[in-house]
């Protein structure tokens, strides 16, 4: 009865690893008369997709495709990712030269290798993987050109056992030197992933001019990064309003991204969450609080054509004492200060508005690199109305920033922040 037992429990496992397996996605690249298509089990496939880790089931609803993650290291997303009906670009993360990994250490190197042939194993046959991210911006502040080696075995590793995902590597912007490098040292990888911000503006472009011969995909996109802002005086950075950030964007998707049919095989939007990054807004989508903000508004608009029922409202000025960003605000301790802002109600009758002060934090990470969040300081509000806010400035010396929230009744919210400077007499 037990050997019966047993074996039952062995077909049953392995009817259902054969059902698992049977549902491997076959991906491909068409070359056709003007470029390139992408092919996913013989129907063409265009990604709409987000970086992303969490909020799945939102990604699917406001019209994504698929998503992607820098690493393997928890298969979680992808399951949750085939539950929504997503696809995943799946990161294989390969150390940085500027996090201390040295290239010229062949044990290490190799190590390193194994581990991610390990993961490709056990993963490529995953119903919800796209393909596979080699790497994520191991071009940026590096000088040991070998890491391209390392690119090029995973990727070839990858063409021998999983001929069904096509392999990416992503680069941190667009120079002349990394698609050199790319081309003659990793002729195994399908597709290269850019990740640009500003630098999308000329991106199309660029990208046939330095001599990219193969599609690609914007791998991370959005609003001019902090390492492209505007400071003031004391080194402050200038964050745009939601309401500039949502306009840039869908811009950027509809006259860039979407336009180039013939290379582009689509892009992952940055960040389907939140993080910081300078300030707490910068890139992300949703707040620390779990509020969306209007970007994700925006990007069930380009991808499915059609705004939510309901939308965000839509700051776009904000300004203290009547000026904008471009003036060094700098006001004494306790100072009385207007805080002004002008907003889009969009299709809301009733909004609610929060304020919050923060110490600057001139953070000088970059890369994504981790940023520990400010805690919040308590401040005096004198007054409030419609669309401004009186409040003193803290009794103490320094530099800050102060943000203002508004959001309507299920949260939808938009935010603007400004930085000043408090002295002495």
């Amino acid at each position: 009865m037990r050997i019966l037992f047993v074996c039952f429990f062995l077909f049953f496992t392995v009817i259902n690893s054969n059902q698992y397996y049977s549902q491997v996605n076959s991906v491909r690249i068409e070359k056709n008369q003007n470029g390139f298509e992408l092919y996913k089990n013989n129907e063409p496939y265009y990604i709409k997709g987000a970086g992303a880790k969490s909020n799945f089931n939102e990604v699917k609803k406001a019209g994504a495709n698929s998503i992607r993650v820098w690493s393997t290291n928890n298969k979680s997303y992808l399951d949750s990712a085939h539950k929504y009906g997503l696809t995943v670009t799946l990161g294989l993360w390969v150390a940085q030269e500027r996090n201390g990994f040295n290239y010229d250490d062949e044990y290490a190197v190799a190590g390193q290798i194994a581990l991610l042939k390990k993961d490709i194993l056990k993963l490529k046959d995953h119903p919800a993987l796209l393909m596979w991210g080699i790497g994520n911006e191991v071009d940026l502040q590096y000088s040991n050109f070998k890491v391209w080696e390392t690119i090029e075995e995973i990727a070839k590793f990858i063409k021998k056992v999983d001929p069904n995902h096509p392999t990416v590597t992503v680069i941190a912007g667009l120079d002349p030197s990394k698609v050199f490098m790319i081309k003659k040292y990793c002729p195994s990888v399908d597709i290269l992933g850019i990740n640009v911000y500003g630098a999308i503006e000329n991106a199309p472009i660029n990208i046939r001019k330095y001599g990219w011969e193969k599609p690609y995909i914007v791998t991370e996109w959005g609003v001019n990064g902090p390492f492209e802002a505007k400071v003031n005086s004391w080194g402050a950075k200038i964050e745009p309003t939601n309401g500039f950030k949502a306009n840039q964007r869908l811009r950027r998707y509809q006259s860039i991204i979407q336009k180039d049919q013939d290379l582009c095989l689509g892009s992952y939007c940055f960040l389907w969450g939140q993080k910081q990054e300078s300030t707490s807004t910068w890139h992300g989508m949703y707040l620390s609080n779990g509020h969306p903000t209007e970007a994700v508004d925006v990007m069930q608009y380009c991808w499915k054509g059609e705004w939510p029922a309901k939308r965000a409202p839509s700051l776009m000025q904000i300004k203290l004492n009547g000026d904008n960003w471009k003036k060094n605000h700098v006001f004494i301790k306790n100072e009385e200060v207007i805080l002004d802002f002008i907003y889009e109600r969009n299709n809301n009758d009733s909004l609610y508005f929060d304020f919050q002060l923060y110490p600057e934090t001139f953070s000088t990470k970059g890369g994504g690199d981790f940023q520990k969040s400010p805690d919040k300081l308590k401040f005096e509000i004198v007054k409030q109305s419609e669309n401004s806010l009186s409040f003193k400035v803290p009794n103490k010396k320094g530099f800050y920033r102060v943000f203002v929230f508004v959001r309507n009744e299920i949260n939808q919210t938009s935010v603007a922040n400004i930085p000043f400077k408090v002295e002495q007499l």
